[in-house]
């Protein structure tokens, strides 16, 4: 057989691949926003998805993997909203408030599953053990391009930068998932914009 002829079977192998892996996570989304992430079980995630549960298994080794698939679905809106275009022609504060736009915008309309998803996340290791949004790493890139560009403090280590960021969008994230799925305890976005301000007066080299 030949590559030209094998391809249509791996592309279909493939569709169906990503159709149950889709059908999984949904429906474990379904069943978190109906209970919690602790008292749904992998059994019932296969069962509301129509497959066996060993076919679970295989595409999520481990419940904590579809809190992963969230995270890395998420990242994949903001990378759309925040492109390396964006990114190369603007400055260290315009990318970061535009990221955390996207970010304020997608956790908004994502209240109810985000606070499942966090609360999930933190009862099964939490933040400091995996991270499944790459945070640290997207705010890396973005603080040593600024460093490159002369636009941070001198001494300014991108990993500090990074870290800080990451904390700070994360302690936010938390205390607001505090509350009701539709009423929040404070302004998602007013929060983060003091965050960023107070991080741009401190790494900025500012001219003039």
């Amino acid at each position: 057989m030949s590559v030209e002829q094998a391809a249509p079977a791996n592309g279909r192998r493939q569709r169906r691949w990503q159709d149950v892996h889709d059908r999984l996570y949904d429906a474990a989304c379904e069943l978190f926003l109906e209970s919690d992430f602790l008292e749904t079980s992998v059994d019932e995630i296969a069962e509301r998805a129509d497959v066996a549960r060993k076919t679970a298994y295989n595409h999520f080794p481990r419940k904590r993997d579809f809190i992963s698939e969230w995270g890395r679905r998420r990242r994949l809106f903001v990378r759309r909203e925040v492109s390396e275009e964006v990114v190369a022609g603007h400055s260290f504060e315009d990318v970061l408030r535009h990221y955390f736009h996207a970010l304020v915008t997608i956790n908004q309309a994502q209240r109810p599953l985000v606070i499942r998803m966090l609360k999930g996340w933190r009862e099964s290791g939490g933040p400091f053990d995996v991270d499944p949004h790459l945070l640290v790493e997207v705010f890396r890139g973005i603080a040593a391009r600024a460093k490159e560009r002369g636009e941070l403090r001198p001494g300014t280590d991108p990993a500090r930068v990074a870290t800080i960021l990451y904390s700070g969008y994360f302690g936010i994230l938390y205390e607001w998932i505090g509350g009701s799925d539709q009423e929040a305890p404070f302004d998602l976005a007013e929060a983060y914009t003091q965050l960023l301000d107070l991080t741009f007066d401190g790494l900025l080299e500012r001219q003039g």
